[in-house]
């Protein structure tokens, strides 16, 4: 099944008893990430909170997309399935061959004049990052997280290579983002290069794009393996990029969210830590690199 956005997969999961509105105002400090931990610890359906306090009517957040099932008749891991266009049924087994098949095949993306991304387009001053309801999601966080089922997009600057991987982003205020990229990861990699020329690198997010793309950014593939391409093999066509407005880079055209900027060279700030699904907490406070974010563009009652 080909999804076109994060919409459809909603709308997937709502379909099959694997998403629950959660329409009572919910408080993005703390209360939505205890309500997201049960959906995981009870095997409850994903949480689309419909109202956050303090937010505008129709900017809402999803908690648990990929969290395990424990629906009747579903499998463990029933929402992962419905994202790679299986039936909730499909084993673990049958998930794997599906991806480890369709994978052997990548689609290179085609490049759209615009899309749903570019509804709202926030520059300089009006940049706002916390115009979002991101969650502080647990209490020993080092901060609220706008960046934690994501797409951070880079581009070697010694090639024509373009990582998309999923790397968390800490909000430190309204247009900078605390940043984890690990040495032994792409990016860190990438980063390094860029700051041995003394270069900034440039950087776009994409949040809340079609599954395909979410699942490609977490998996691990080799250098100069590109995600996009895979992610087209994974939906069975073509993933839409367009043009960032400030930035050399392209992006899913039918993300939620875009953020657009650049990672300064020898810039540090403290990030961190951040509790991680495991139940563990990961990654100590300490200086970590610094995205300034120069553009927002985003869809219309974005999620």
């Amino acid at each position: 099944m080909a999804m076109r956005d994060l919409r459809d997969f909603i709308d997937l999961l709502e379909k099959h008893g694997e998403l629950q509105r959660i329409e009572a105002e919910v408080d993005w400090n703390l209360e939505m990430g205890a309500i997201t931990r049960r959906c995981y610890d009870l095997g409850a359906p994903a949480a689309l909170f419909e109202k956050v306090k303090g937010y505008p009517k129709g900017y809402r957040t999803l908690g648990a997309p990929l969290g395990t099932s424990r629906h009747p008749g579903h499998s463990l891991f029933a929402r992962t399935a419905l994202a790679l266009g299986l039936g909730p049924d499909a084993s673990v087994k049958e998930i794997m061959a599906s991806y480890l098949k369709r994978k052997e095949n990548p689609i290179k993306p085609t490049i759209v004049k615009e899309g749903p991304c570019k509804e709202n387009i926030l520059l300089g001053r009006d940049v706002d990052l916390l115009k979002f309801p991101s969650p502080l999601i647990h209490s020993g966080d080092g901060g609220r997280y706008i960046g934690t089922w994501h797409t951070v997009i880079t581009k070697d600057p010694d090639s024509t290579w373009v990582n998309w991987g999923m790397y968390r982003l800490m909000i430190h205020d309204r247009n900078t983002l605390g940043c984890l990229f690990p040495l032994q990861q792409h990016i860190g990699q990438m980063y390094q290069k860029y700051e041995a020329k003394n270069l900034p690198m440039p950087v776009a997010v994409a949040i809340g794009a079609q599954p395909f793309v979410a699942i490609v950014s977490c998996v691990q593939l080799p250098p100069f393996v590109s995600e996009v391409e895979i992610a087209g093999a994974l939906q069975g066509k073509p993933i839409p990029l367009v043009k960032c407005e400030t930035v050399d880079l392209e992006v899913p055209a039918s993300a939620e969210i875009i953020l657009e900027g650049e990672v300064l060279p020898h810039e540090r700030k403290i990030e961190g830590p951040f509790g991680e699904y495991m139940g563990y907490e990961a990654g100590k406070s300490s200086p970590k690199p610094v995205l300034r974010v120069n553009a927002i563009t985003h869809r219309r009652d974005p999620i």
